[in-house]
């Protein structure tokens, strides 16, 4: 935003879900989150049950309706569980909010104020996800709830060894329509000030996707933002498109500081990882010199590693256990590196082409 609304920094994530406890125990227990907080709340727009869980500087919502009314039974209904609201804090919600309508942002709801906090909903620059502008109480910037309503958990679990280590939220990867990207990626340079860092054309065989990744001002807010190309088949995106029933969130990027070690403890907690195959690793010898990991560390974890003009980044992709095969989560460590791994997209094909019939090609942005 400007000088007089301050910052938009990340507050949390929250998916929409048909069991909340069930989507919050696959983040307990498979991905190390303790839940911190909890809410029901009942109004003119539905009931709604929610927990909060919370890793580093991660904060994630899940939510489930108590009744058809909620916006949560709509969207459960269309996509299934998936990322429904990308909220952004901010030191003035009513400011932020001015200046966003004023950009020719979408607005869902105004400026309402509760017990202190102060809360706004404008629409997101994809299919139906939103965007919550969050005001928290003076004296309580940092606090741990994510929003109005939440009470803490009298006696939060306490944190199980062999935690993964998840930081921060490194990027959202977004899946929308052929020909939405410029009009998604631009919504945001319009209306939030984001800057492009990143984009290109990836063809893999007959398939191709158009990317653009966007970065908010104070940097801690990426959308990489993939669409099919129209000259080529849907392939993967497409795939994502007809599944989830639109445009929406294709992945979640969580940060470590290393990643050998949360694959490791994932891997413990029963985390299914996909498959890379030795060939990948074989060409990775010849196109890259790993610096924070070995290779042998990287085939034995089976994580993949490129490099830009600033430095190095390792990553790896979930299998999705979603019943639409929509929505899934990378583990990301960067060791300088600025951009998202296109490199791995190519290289990998490659491998698994020559590695067929049977593997799936992963990465960035395939299956």
């Amino acid at each position: 935003m400007n000088a007089t609304t301050g910052p938009l920094l990340v507050s949390h994530v929250e998916l929409y879900t048909a069991d909340a406890d069930a989507a919050a125990a696959v983040f307990a227990d498979g991905y190390g989150f303790q839940i911190h907080a909890t809410a029901e709340r009942h109004g003119p727009g539905g009931a709604s049950r929610s927990l909060a869980l919370r890793q580093g500087g991660i904060v994630l919502v899940v939510t489930e309706a108590l009744d058809g009314t909620h916006p949560a039974a709509g969207f459960v209904g269309r996509h299934g569980d998936g990322v429904a609201d990308i909220a952004l804090r901010t030191p003035d919600t009513r400011a932020a909010f001015t200046a966003a309508v004023a950009r020719s942002a979408t607005a869902l709801a105004g400026p309402e104020e509760r017990d202190g906090w102060v809360t706004a909903v404008l629409a997101a620059g994809f299919d139906d996800v939103r965007h919550t502008l969050v005001q928290r109480p003076a004296g309580h910037e940092d606090a741990a709830l994510p929003l109005p309503g939440f009470e803490p958990v009298a006696e939060p679990a306490p944190a199980s060894t062999g935690t993964p280590g998840l930081t921060v939220l490194d990027h959202v990867a977004v899946s929308v329509p052929m020909g939405e990207l410029a009009e998604s990626t631009g919504y945001y340079e319009r209306i939030f000030g984001f800057a492009s860092v990143y984009e290109e054309l990836m063809v893999q065989g007959t398939e191709a996707m158009d990317s653009k990744a966007v970065r908010s001002p104070a940097g801690d807010l990426t959308f990489t933002v993939l669409a099919p190309s129209p000259d080529h088949d849907a392939g993967h995106i497409g795939d994502f498109l007809e599944r989830h029933g639109g445009g929406g969130v294709h992945h979640l990027a969580f940060a470590t500081d290393d990643i050998v070690q949360a694959v490791a403890r994932l891997d413990d907690r029963g985390v299914d990882f996909l498959h890379t195959p030795d060939t990948y690793y074989e060409l990775l010898e010849k196109r890259l010199e790993p610096g924070r990991h070995t290779l042998a560390e990287l085939r034995g974890s089976r994580i993949l590693a490129d490099e830009d003009h600033a430095g190095q980044l390792f990553q790896i992709f979930t299998r999705t256990v979603h019943p639409r095969r929509t929505l899934f989560y990378e583990i990301i460590e960067r060791s300088g590196a600025d951009t998202f791994g296109g490199g791995n997209v190519r290289a990998l094909y490659e491998a698994v082409q020559a590695d067929k019939p049977d593997h799936e090609v992963v990465g960035e942005t395939v299956r």
